[in-house]
């Protein structure tokens, strides 16, 4: 099954500022999207609003629609839990749970019912999804937080898809690491897209020109222009979009 997901007039306020104003777009399934613009324009907000990560804040408001193979997740009565499992998220920075790398990787698989023969069996398959098994089969009980920066956003990263999501979100998730483990990452990303829609934000318009398939680009909370990467890039139709691409403002 193919699995959408689109914004229908999508606004946020923090507190008094208006943060996304009216954004509606469909996303493209099993391509990368990469969501580039400046700081503060509304990138992640735009994309923790996706799987309803901006309701820990407790001064945000949400009104519009984020639609999930046609259902709006912010319906009353809906699954977050849910909701969280089929749209996954990668953080900027690797955030290994305090126990084993196991562990780190079997977390969510426990918490969502899996039994431990598909455990164990799903834990091989992520960290060898992730290029880390080679590296850490031999010390699975070994704490996760002895991984270098690479190895630890590869677990996370292991750790997002061993839950099965449909979906996976990514928010500068290569902004910390050293060059070739970000190289690493991005490699990963690549290869991740035949089975996942991938959401990634990122400062970097380079990046955005290797990895996407489709960008959106966002300005002081609204989406000015989205397209194909090739006809994005190439052609950009908005003024500003032209300007921010050529470095002339952003």
């Amino acid at each position: 099954m193919e699995h959408s997901l689109a914004a229908h007039n999508l606004n946020v306020w923090y507190g008094q500022q208006h943060a996304l104003k009216g954004i509606t777009i469909d996303l493209p399934i099993r391509q990368i999207t990469a969501i580039i613009g400046p700081s503060g324009c509304g990138k992640s907000t735009f994309l923790k609003s996706l799987n309803r990560l901006l309701e820990l804040n407790e001064i945000v408001r949400i009104d519009g629609e984020v639609l999930l193979d046609g259902e709006n997740i912010y319906a009353p009565g809906t699954d977050v839990t849910d909701v969280r499992t089929r749209i996954g998220m990668l953080a900027q920075k690797p955030f290994p749970l305090p126990m084993s790398i196991y562990d780190n990787v079997a977390y969510g698989m426990k918490i969502h019912g899996m039994h431990n023969g598909h455990v164990a069996d799903n834990v091989e398959k992520s960290l060898r999804a992730v290029g880390l098994w080679d590296e850490v089969a031999d010390r699975l009980k070994a704490p996760a937080t002895g991984l270098s920066g690479g190895q630890q956003q590869r677990l996370c990263l292991a750790r997002a898809i061993a839950v099965e999501p449909e979906i996976l979100l990514c928010d500068e998730s290569t902004a910390s690491l050293d060059p070739i483990a970000a190289q690493g990452i991005e490699s990963l990303l690549l290869e991740l897209r035949g089975d996942y829609t991938l959401v990634i934000v990122t400062h970097n318009i380079a990046q955005a020109r290797r990895l996407a398939d489709y960008v959106m680009f966002m300005w002081l909370g609204e989406l000015v222009e989205h397209g194909p990467a090739s006809e994005f890039f190439a052609n950009p139709k908005a003024k500003l979009t032209q300007d921010y691409l050529a470095r002339r403002i952003g």
